[in-house]
């Protein structure tokens, strides 16, 4: 440590180089950290044979998936996702679990299953609420992916927008994505997200101007 000491400037290059957040210039790349249970981007729950996982999805993911690797669309998306904060819900049979697809799970008939369907493609706001440290919202918008049938799981997207120009979401330092589930009776599942150290450690992007 004496030693490195009378180089002032070598010690610099060493604490920056530890402290810089991972870069990262794919969305396959950017989704594998999301997934990765160090990142505390991803949280799961297990009920009555079920999974239910929630994953935060920063801007700069969402930009960067859509962008295709193409800067100049990076940049614009990125100012479109500014405002509004994205999560995605999953619904899963728990693994080498005997189960139907979710959409068939307690369905009885043809009727039911339209229920079902209409539930989560277009009910499933009303089951959600995002709270911060001083506020609840709701979200504004929701997505149902259609998997044409090739898994037994289902992914809803939910968007969260600011109320005020505070940015009250994105400055929070918890993030309580609260899910009130009548559609499989889950019960009140609370997916409590460590803001703070996610917004510190999210990857940095790396795309070259064409």
């Amino acid at each position: 440590m004496i030693r490195l000491l009378k180089f002032p400037f070598l010690v610099l290059i060493l604490a920056f180089t530890c402290c810089k957040n991972k870069s990262i210039s794919t969305a396959s790349e950017y989704n594998n950290w999301l997934n990765d249970p160090e990142n505390h981007c991803k949280l799961s729950r297990e009920v009555n044979g079920m999974i239910i996982d929630v994953k935060y999805l920063p801007e700069n993911y969402l930009a960067l998936k859509e962008s295709e690797g193409d800067r100049n669309k990076f940049d614009s998306l990125s100012e479109t996702y500014k405002g509004s904060t994205t999560f995605l819900i999953s619904f899963k049979p728990k693994e080498g679990h005997k189960g139907d697809d979710v959409m068939f799970r307690n369905v009885e008939d043809y009727k039911a299953y339209i229920e079902r369907s209409l539930e989560l493609n277009f009910d499933l706001e009303s089951k959600i609420v995002l709270k911060t440290t001083g506020d609840s919202y709701a979200p504004v918008l929701s997505s149902l992916e259609n998997t044409y049938g090739l898994t037994k799981g289902r992914q809803v997207y939910l968007v969260f927008t600011e109320k005020t120009s505070k940015e009250e979401i994105k400055k929070s330092d918890v993030l309580d994505f609260i899910y009130t589930d009548d559609i499989y009776q889950l019960g009140i599942l609370h997916f409590t997200f460590d803001h703070k150290t996610i917004r510190k450690s999210l990857p940095q992007i790396e795309l070259n101007h064409f």
